[in-house]
């Protein structure tokens, strides 16, 4: 046999095991590179994975619930920048309350910067910012006479509707404060709360090979390399066979 057939046999031969063994890595690159080209379009950046091996393989230190802010109706609960209002999850990236307090058709949850106004069914209305705060940052929030009541840096303010705001005093102010969880609840409200990586971040750790730590990329970049010679490999098998068949 011919030094030439023998390098074609031993090219297709390897090429095929090469194709083979890259191929499941070859189809996550290029899954995870169709989802961030139209990460904008999915809302990557806004979607999480919540599970606790994953905060543990990203080095994330999980913090673990200890209180409750309780209403008449509702209970809050806090961990890693996620609230469980009243069993259900609520929004992402949320700062720590510092109290909740309810009135007839309306509750209200406090932050240092911003207060977040809710129907009795959970159902978000608004979130008031630092600009319809009659003062910052908000330390204490209560109720007294129907009205939500701030202990702001300021002073004292009183509203009905928390967006109207006068001067008030502490008379008579039922503060909200945190009431401790029991064991079982801590447990419940700790594994709901987990912290949670955003799924663009976690595509695009899997596509730079960055998720498998400091070596990763140096196997994006060998795979990387595998795709530049099963091309090679691959030409050369189509195009050698039919240049022999031409000069024949």
């Amino acid at each position: 046999m011919s030094p030439k057939l023998l390098l074609l046999r031993l090219l297709r031969r390897w090429h095929a095991r090469i194709g083979f063994a890259a191929m499941l890595f070859f189809l996550v690159l290029a899954a995870t590179g169709l989802a961030l080209n139209h990460g904008p379009d999915l809302s990557l950046d806004g979607r999480f994975v919540h599970a606790e091996w994953l905060a543990r393989w990203y080095g994330i230190k999980s913090e673990a619930p200890r209180h409750a802010f309780r209403s008449g109706h509702h209970v809050l609960t806090a961990a890693n920048g996620r609230w469980l209002l009243d069993g259900k999850i609520s929004g992402e990236r949320l700062p720590q309350p510092v109290g909740l307090v309810e009135l007839a058709s309306i509750f209200v949850v406090a932050s240092d910067t911003a207060l977040y106004v809710y129907r009795q069914n959970g159902e978000l209305i608004e979130k008031l910012g630092l600009g319809a705060l009659p003062g910052s940052p908000v330390r204490a929030i209560g109720s007294s006479a129907r009205r939500i009541v701030l202990r702001t840096a300021s002073g004292i303010f009183a509203s009905a509707d928390a967006v109207s705001w006068r001067p008030g005093s502490e008379r008579s102010v039922r503060w909200s404060a945190p009431a401790d969880l029991s064991i079982s609840e801590q447990q419940a409200c700790e594994e709901a709360l987990a912290p949670g990586i955003s799924l663009e971040q976690l595509l695009l750790d899997l596509h730079s090979g960055r998720f498998a730590g400091r070596y990763g990329p140096l196997v994006v970049d060998l795979l990387a390399l595998l795709l530049a010679i099963l091309s090679l490999t691959g030409a050369w098998l189509f195009l050698v066979p039919r240049m022999h068949r031409g000069r024949h």
